[in-house]
């Protein structure tokens, strides 16, 4: 009997371990009706905001229990997601085991990015993730690049997060300010995630790199703009591309110009004597002084008094003194 007696203790002992070793594998998994964590501040007159900005969930204490049962590895992670839209996953920890049997209180960016409203049910299972290595977030106002060290700011936050999935955008407080922060990429230790799979990391006691994306309302600021009218380009003023049009010839520009004096040579004397250069040449427009007349008489006054002579004659001179002092032209021909 009391071999028997050990044979059926070990058996169910086999059994037990196999059953664990089920559950292990299966995991935990479960399905609750949530509630935001604001309405578990105000019954509990605790602090909304230690509850609010994280992305740790509170359940119930039978939650506990089962967990333990799975030996579940710490930190304890949890993918949550909505039957009426399958492809609504978060990932997340856990805070506290206090809620109502059946219940789970979430923050409320979460029941946001999951569509969710007070009420609804949420199926809850345990998940194991690798550390993160690399993540790249997008804050969605410009306005949380304007404090004075945003990315100080974003580390500090982080602490109270456990898990980021690619896609989601989760919420922090700053000086009483509320900043909604995107996950654009997440990379893992261990190589890239599988396809089809949730990319997703944990953040928890882990070296990452931490890396920002423009925000999500961020405007190029525009530069002065250059002017591109043909008219305000220099070149565009070139004959080359404007051309100037046919040239007008009904004008002369020749008859603009200086008259040329009639004569600028040099005379002579009919008796060979040298000629007296005068000192000024007469200027264009002016008058050249009537050649002198040869073949007359002069009188004292210096008025004509005779008719020219005839070819041949002989013209005299009267000086003041009467003293003749004239010269003879003879007809060359």
């Amino acid at each position: 009997g009391g071999g028997r007696g050990r044979a059926a203790r070990g058996s169910a002992g086999m059994f037990g371990l196999a059953s664990a070793f089920s559950q292990s594998a299966r995991g935990f998994q479960d399905s609750f009706r949530c509630h935001s964590v604001s309405l578990l501040a105000a019954e509990q007159q605790r602090d909304p905001n230690r509850l609010e900005y994280s992305d740790k969930i509170i359940l119930p204490p039978s939650c506990l229990e089962k967990l333990a049962q799975l030996e579940i590895q710490y930190p304890m992670m949890f993918q949550i997601t909505n039957p009426r839209a399958a492809e609504k996953k978060l990932h997340c920890g856990v805070l506290e085991f206090i809620a109502q049997e059946g219940m789970v209180y979430l923050p409320y960016w979460m029941m946001e990015n999951m569509r969710l409203s007070e009420g609804d049910i949420v199926q809850i299972r345990s998940i194991s993730l690798n550390k993160g290595s690399y993540v790249k977030l997008q804050p969605q106002l410009t306005d949380f690049i304007k404090i004075s060290n945003p990315k100080v700011v974003l580390e500090q936050s982080l602490r109270n997060f456990s898990a980021l999935t690619k896609g989601q955008t989760f919420r922090i407080l700053y000086n009483k300010k509320k900043y909604d922060i995107g996950v654009v990429e997440v990379r893992r230790h261990g190589g890239p995630f599988p396809p089809g799979q949730p990319e997703v990391v944990c953040i928890i006691e882990t070296d990452m790199e931490l890396d920002f994306e423009a925000p999500a309302d961020y405007v190029e600021p525009q530069r002065p703009a250059t002017s591109s009218s043909a008219g305000a380009s220099p070149i565009a003023k070139s004959p080359i591309v404007t051309p100037m049009g046919a040239p007008i010839l009904d004008g002369d520009s020749s008859e603009d110009e200086a008259a040329q004096p009639a004569f600028s040579g040099s005379g002579f004397r009919l008796d060979g004597k040298p000629i007296k250069q005068s000192k000024k040449l007469p200027s264009a427009g002016q008058s050249i002084a009537p050649a002198t007349k040869l073949g007359v008489r002069i009188g004292p006054d210096g008025e004509v008094t005779s008719s020219p002579l005839s070819n041949g004659n002989v013209m005299h001179a009267q000086g003041d003194k009467g003293d003749m002092a004239g010269m003879k032209v003879m007809n060359a021909s």
